[in-house]
């Protein structure tokens, strides 16, 4: 199917491909430019302007359509027990043309790097380091730094291997984390991931990491107390803490009973002026607390392997009510946070934990994570720059320069309504470039049965 997909696209090498009659969103300041064209060739951009002669080539006629950049999900485990062979055609199918692997076992990682290159369904890969956490791992793809030592000459060998960003962890002890965060500033590594358990987000922010996944201790750092229940609950059983079991207790559900979003100024204004970004998997959140799904979550199990169905039903049955409560209400203080967070200018990044958390999907989930950033009060386009223009930025574009302009990555997605005033329409998609090709949504669709087809054998 994947092949048959690819022989109707437009290949990278052949010829240039216009795209008439579109109107062009601008994501980094909401204009909207009406009857223009976009001509890719290979996978840059080679001209965007009105349309007015026909020009050399292939045409698609996007009359009514509205244009906007590939998405990125900024978190995401695709790249272990084979689930690349589902993510990929269903990242493609939802516009999602990058992603930012958290994670993933090392020979796997090493291996699908290479493989990502050259695969014409891969979208851009950010790749992270196996997590690094402290002993024993809570991941099973994980390494553990015990000490500062061991922490810097893992960090060495991870920088040797040419990952993209060192992963930190829950358990990891103040002197491992600071032997891997001293030596990756040393090497030039970024460092992201959750904010070790016997430390603080003010901690993360002094040994300059990057990047914060999951809002890990921002709510709790907030108020003194509750940070001094968390690491005193992480200090009580060390080998066994984990920051989503820590944030589901009744210790620390009773000591957030009265949160005041007020009472986080001051740290997010510590995390905007070192510029933290974020990324809050609210969706991952939400699905894992909810006691019963919606229905349109259920309908998508084709989308997972039988072996991530299991350890859906696994962690349903072993849900505690009373956790899932309390969740719930951590849910809804992550959610009051989201808004106050931008307006300090802390940035933000959309990201899903796409891996085997429950009810967690590739593709659907991003489109999810921004509908609940407009729920907390981010407004359609902020939501939509959270997929499109700040992960660039997170890698290095230059805000300056439009996304969808001549040079850049021919990553586009066509609408048929606009998500930047209205986030549900995401759900319009007609067609995606990336890689060189067009995907119509026949092609599309194609490639969702196809992802039907790799999850029934994923990991076996």
């Amino acid at each position: 199917m994947i092949g048959a997909v690819v022989a109707n696209s437009q290949p990278a090498s052949a010829e240039p491909t216009t795209i008439d009659h579109v109107t062009i969103v601008n994501v980094e300041d909401g204009t909207r430019f009406a009857d223009h064209s976009i001509t890719f060739d290979g996978d840059r951009i080679t001209s965007v302007g009105p349309t007015l002669a026909r020009r050399a080539g292939r045409h698609i006629d996007g009359k009514g359509l509205f244009v906007i950049p590939g998405l990125w999900d900024m978190h995401v485990h695709s790249h272990r027990e084979r689930r690349w062979t589902y993510h990929y055609p269903l990242f493609r199918a939802f516009g999602i043309t990058g992603v930012r692997d958290a994670g993933s076992h090392l020979g796997s990682a090493l291996a699908l790097r290479e493989k990502a290159k050259t695969d014409p369904l891969a979208p851009r890969v950010i790749w992270g380091t196996p997590v690094v956490d402290g002993a024993p791992q809570v991941n099973s793809f994980g390494l553990s730094a015990e000490d500062a030592t061991s922490g810097r000459y893992l960090v060495r060998e991870l920088h040797r291997q040419g990952f993209d960003f060192l992963k930190v962890y829950d358990r990891l002890s103040p002197g491992a984390y600071v032997g891997l965060t001293s030596e990756a500033r040393r090497l030039g590594m970024p460092v992201e991931g959750h904010v070790p358990l016997a430390l603080s987000p003010d901690d993360a922010i002094a040994a300059g990491q990057r990047l914060i996944d999951h809002l890990t201790l921002i709510a709790e750092g907030c108020s003194p107390r509750s940070l001094s229940v968390v690491q005193r609950k992480n200090a009580e059983d060390p080998r066994e803490s984990d920051s989503l079991s820590i944030l589901m207790s009744n210790e620390v559900s009773s000591e957030m009973a009265d949160f005041d979003v007020r009472s986080c100024r001051s740290l997010l204004e510590r995390l905007a002026r070192a510029h933290v970004w974020q990324v809050p998997t609210l969706v991952q959140l939400e699905s894992f607390v909810r006691s019963e799904p919606p229905a349109v979550w259920p309908a998508r199990r084709d989308y997972v392997s039988p072996g991530v169905q299991a350890d859906w039903e696994t962690q349903a049955k072993e849900a505690e009510p009373e956790a899932l409560a309390n969740g719930r209400r951590m849910f809804d203080i992550q959610m009051s946070l989201l808004k106050p967070m931008a307006d300090a200018g802390v940035p933000i990044l959309a990201g899903t934990d796409t891996s085997n958390e429950i009810w967690v999907f590739a593709g659907y989930s991003l489109h999810r994570e921004l509908e609940l950033f407009v729920r907390a009060g981010l407004s359609p386009l902020q939501a939509l720059q959270t997929a499109t223009l700040n992960p660039r930025i997170y890698a290095g574009h230059n805000r300056g320069r439009p996304l969808l302009s001549i040079g850049e990555r021919a990553d586009i997605v066509l609408l048929a309504n606009d998500p930047s005033a209205n986030i549900d329409n995401l759900a319009t998609i007609r067609g995606v470039v990336a890689r060189g090709m067009y995907y119509d949504r026949a092609s599309l669709d194609a490639l969702l049965l196809d992802a039907k087809r790799h999850a029934k054998t994923a990991g076996k």
